[in-house]
């Protein structure tokens, strides 16, 4: 009986030494992950707001441009307008594939 008992306690121990390794593997993964998920909403940040610049300084472009040039501009806007015409009346107007009967 004496044995039974000391193998129960070694297990035990084994067990909560097993149970202490998980937890500290688990607690290791666990910051990993953060610093992971810190470091990549860091560089989204970034990029959104390098973005962001990029974006007002082409609008603020494209308004500096407009004002210089309106006759352009209203022609440019006037040819693309029509491309996109052109291209949605093509679509809407392709015929469409007949299959053969069997």
């Amino acid at each position: 009986m004496d044995t039974n008992r000391k193998m129960t306690e070694t297990i035990s121990k084994d067990g909560d030494g097993i149970r202490d390794q998980v937890v500290e593997i688990a607690n290791n993964a666990m910051e990993k992950g953060r610093e992971a998920w810190n470091d990549l909403r860091d560089q989204g940040q970034a990029k959104l707001s390098k973005a962001q610049k990029s974006g007002k300084k082409a609008w603020e472009d494209t308004q500096q441009v407009v004002q210089r040039h309106p006759g352009k501009a209203v022609a440019i806007s006037l040819a693309v307008g029509a491309a996109i015409g052109a291209l949605f009346s093509f679509r809407k107007n392709k015929p469409e594939p007949t299959s053969k009967p069997s």
